[in-house]
């Protein structure tokens, strides 16, 4: 069993190490490399989105995103954010994974304090990073994003595997009462 263990903890541990790599990595990259306007734009005409996006719009650090007028610049807000949001829930849920699995699966709020601190921590660090990037700036609203994301990666992860285990426990049960 501790094999098993240690096993899982190297696995977790190096999937979480490629998560923080692979997100120090997008976010050296300057805010053109990773803009979709130009995506979008052979996708779909400015007038052709503008017309299908509700009447409304966002403020975000100060700066309006008005949908009807900047169609492409609405879209590529929300799917930013969207991006953070999922960065950041599966970093969480892998933080949570390894610490759980270095303390024992009976523990489960120390590694979720533990993942979240960890969590905000790399994403403070993140937008730190982007300082010093090409075309980007950090921001500390971005963090309260990427927490939040992190509380949504915990809450699944938590569910997901709550519902593994209940299935497994029935498995084993009709298993047992065979024999």
């Amino acid at each position: 069993m501790m094999k098993k263990t240690r096993k899982n903890s190297i696995i977790w541990f190096f999937v979480v190490f490629c998560w923080i790599f692979f997100i120090f990595t997008l976010s050296s990259e300057s805010y053109n490399q990773q803009s979709i306007k130009p995506t979008l734009n052979k996708w779909v005409t400015k007038e052709e989105l503008a017309e299908k996006l509700p009447n409304t719009s966002v403020t975000y650090r100060g700066d309006t995103v008005v949908a009807k007028e900047d169609p492409y610049g609405f879209v590529e807000f929300f799917f930013r954010k969207g991006a953070h949001l999922f960065m950041y829930a599966v970093l969480a849920a892998t933080l949570y994974m390894f610490i759980r699995n270095l303390m024992g699966r009976r523990q489960m709020v120390l590694p979720v304090i533990m993942a979240l601190i960890l969590t905000g921590g790399t994403a403070a660090m993140d937008e730190r990073n982007q300082l010093s990037s090409v075309g980007r700036t950090g921001n500390p609203t971005d963090v309260i994003v990427d927490l939040t994301g992190a509380c949504i990666g915990l809450i699944v992860c938590i569910l997901v595997s709550q519902w593994i285990g209940r299935r497994r426990n029935r498995s084993e049960y009709r298993f047992a009462r065979r024999l």
